[in-house]
């Protein structure tokens, strides 16, 4: 018989003083309703903080669920290099499979952008809803993905040489459709993509990257879409410098 997957969710903060824990309101009626556990089952708990910790739900009763906390473990699931994503912003479906893969990859730290020819725009009073919206796609890849960090998430700004150089790192990259087609042998703890919108980065942009002291990297002989760049640079990257090389 096939053992069942032990399912993992994402709290907020877990005080490793105290042996018990309670989670209230959507998350409680999504684990007793939707996944229907019960009293006795066990589900692993993370806080973002790099540890994992294994719990047992002792008692449940509408819109409450209380866990007994277990083993608590740091799992070596974290990649090796910092890896920070400048997406340029993209609509709505397109930018949420860029949030989860990249999380899915091991991304750090996620910059959406606004580029020249970025078609999306985002009112003030709408960007929070956004980030939250796009946090929960963060959150939900890291429990699938077995993940015991969210990838931070930084406030949508535009595409300026004072961001480049703010997000700049030992390598840093901008992916073009012109540029050098081979990757830096060195091994760099802290690496940058610059990944562009539908309609590509002007040259304007590119000469700004350069100035800022960024690498233009072909994104290969095919273009590629603005969510798939971000995957085929992510992947090239993890396995080049990071835990995807085994």
């Amino acid at each position: 018989m096939r053992k069942k997957r032990i399912q993992r969710f994402h709290v907020d903060q877990i005080d490793n003083s105290k042996s018990h824990l309670e989670i209230a309101g959507e998350q409680s009626h999504y684990v007793t309703r939707v996944l229907r556990l019960q009293t006795g089952d066990r589900m692993i708990l993370f806080d973002g903080s790099g540890s994992e910790w294994t719990a047992k739900i002792i008692d449940t009763k509408r819109n409450r669920l209380l866990l007994e906390l277990e083993e608590r473990a740091t799992p070596d699931r974290e990649s090796p290099i910092n890896l920070t994503l400048i997406q340029s912003i993209s609509r709505s479906q397109r930018m949420d499979l860029v949030m989860q893969k990249s999380t899915e990859l091991g991304v750090t730290r996620i910059v959406p952008v606004f580029s020249t020819n970025t078609i999306v725009k985002m009112k003030e009073d709408k960007i929070e809803k956004k980030i939250n919206h796009w946090r929960n796609i963060l959150i939900s890849a890291s429990e699938q993905s077995g993940r015991t960090k969210i990838p931070d998430l930084i406030s949508p700004i535009q595409l300026e040489t004072e961001c480049l150089k703010r997000y700049k790192s030992d390598l840093s990259i901008f992916y073009d459709t012109t540029g050098k087609d081979s990757y830096d042998a060195n091994k760099p703890e802290d690496i940058t993509a610059v990944i562009g919108p539908e309609g590509g980065f002007t040259e304007d942009e590119k000469q700004m990257a350069i100035d800022a002291g960024y690498m233009v990297m072909q994104s290969g002989p095919r273009l590629l879409r603005t969510e798939t760049a971000p995957i085929m640079a992510l992947s090239i990257l993890q396995y080049l410098y990071g835990d995807l090389s085994n």
